[in-house]
């Protein structure tokens, strides 16, 4: 469904991305592993549109997204849905209005569609009974729930998750990896997140992009990660150094 094609990025004389092509194929959870400050979230960005590239192609559904004005960039960001790394809740809304916002903001649906939708999210991202709260009365792993329902509720071919788990305690990020791996298996719905966590490439991952120094060094089945003979990947799998 996504796909890069040699994708070069810099911030001023900074290179970020040097010359990264990765595929994220439809009903596939992919990864993104590699280091703080590598450009882990920038890959997110570039898949939405949010920042152009300067050398390369960024495909969503085989359209080339590279050069697209922001008014048709919104059909394509329809397909894929976004979970923030800090849930990017409106502190003033209660849960159901943080999950209707953007429906009524941007969709001509009559309220009584608005309103299944919303309870559609919240049973599925076992939220029932919190419907009137504010993010404030939430633990980290429920706003993260949150977050997820309102990603889902236009109906995406993907979502985008930025680092799902981090911060969370154990419980709350065995449940947010549940409710990924759910999402392929219930909806039929891909999935690409971005993680420094190796456990979780493990866990949930098909496939896993490891992005060390602006390149991919490997991209491939999760469960093959163990066959390279790449140094930095050889330091990982030994001394977990990307938890600490």
């Amino acid at each position: 469904m996504i796909e890069l094609r040699n994708v070069t990025l810099k911030y001023g004389e900074k290179l970020i991305l040097d010359k990264v092509s990765m595929t994220v194929r439809d009903n596939t959870i992919k990864a993104v592993l590699g280091p703080s400050g590598v450009g882990k979230s920038t890959i997110i960005k570039l898949m939405l549109g949010l920042i152009k590239p300067n050398s390369g192609q960024v495909l969503v559904d085989s359209v080339d997204i590279t050069h697209l004005k922001e008014t048709d960039l919104y059909p394509i960001r329809r397909k894929m849905g976004i979970v923030f790394q800090g849930n990017a809740l409106f502190d003033s809304m209660t849960i159901s209005q943080n999950m209707s916002f953007f429906l009524r903001e941007n969709m001509q649906l009559p309220d009584d569609e608005i309103e299944r939708r919303v309870a559609e999210q919240i049973r599925f991202a076992g939220l029932e009974g919190y419907e009137d709260q504010l993010p404030e009365n939430l633990s980290g792993g429920m706003k993260k729930r949150v977050a997820i329902g309102r990603a889902l509720i236009f109906n995406p071919k993907t979502i985008l998750f930025d680092e799902p788990t981090a911060g969370l305690d154990p419980v709350s990020s065995r449940k947010i990896l549940h409710i990924i791996t759910s999402l392929k298996k219930s909806n039929n719905l891909g999935a690409v997140f971005v993680t420094h966590i190796i456990d979780d490439v493990f866990a949930i991952a098909d496939e896993v992009a490891v992005l060390y120094q602006g390149k991919i060094i490997f991209d491939g089945p999760a469960d093959k990660l163990h066959e390279s003979d790449h140094p930095f990947i050889c330091s990982i799998l030994s001394d977990k150094i990307l938890e600490i």
